[in-house]
């Protein structure tokens, strides 16, 4: 899950050819996953987790995984933090990591795409991202690994709050 979310920041890495096209701020983000062909929701796949706990250890949990000051954790998805900064010059969001690279092939105001390369996650593939508004992105990563496996996310971005409140951008 770590690794699907440093991607979620990767995607957006790039030169600053024209900003991504969607407002500063909280986000929530939804993703849909595919391993070899076979559908994968990860986060009805936590949330059914989190059902079969006690209650106590339950709410702990929860707690927990929506306590993180990066990237915290929710039903719906995770929330992420985009500063203006970031969209102006997402490759800011890759500076102090060196688990992946990545090489843009198309930048404008309304799209983001190109490909990525991680070897300590021994992932490599390509992605693009759409913002559909200021207020909605939606994107898409296809990845495989030298095993052969074959790995593809949707993702659907939504705008909460100007504000992050207590979630720490991901620089």
């Amino acid at each position: 899950m770590k690794f699907l979310i440093l991607l979620t920041a990767l995607c957006t890495a790039s030169t600053t050819f024209a900003a991504f096209d969607i407002k500063p701020g909280l986000w929530e983000v939804k993703m849909q996953m595919t391993l070899d062909g076979k559908a994968f929701d990860p986060m009805a796949e936590m949330n059914k987790a989190l059902e079969q706990l006690p209650p106590e250890q339950r709410k702990k949990m929860e707690a927990m995984l929506a306590g993180s000051d990066k990237i915290p954790v929710t039903k719906n998805g995770y929330r992420i933090c985009y500063t203006a900064d970031m969209l102006k010059n997402p490759n800011k969001v890759m500076e102090g990591t060196k688990a992946c690279t990545t090489k843009i092939t198309t930048q404008t105001a309304k799209k983001l795409a190109g490909t990525f390369d991680c070897p300590k996650d021994d992932a490599k593939g390509d992605f693009e991202w759409n913002a559909k508004s200021s207020n909605e992105y939606e994107g898409l990563m296809n990845g495989k690994t030298s095993k052969g496996g074959n790995t593809q996310v949707r993702y659907q971005g939504k705008f909460i709050s100007a504000d992050c409140g207590k979630v720490k951008p991901v620089l």
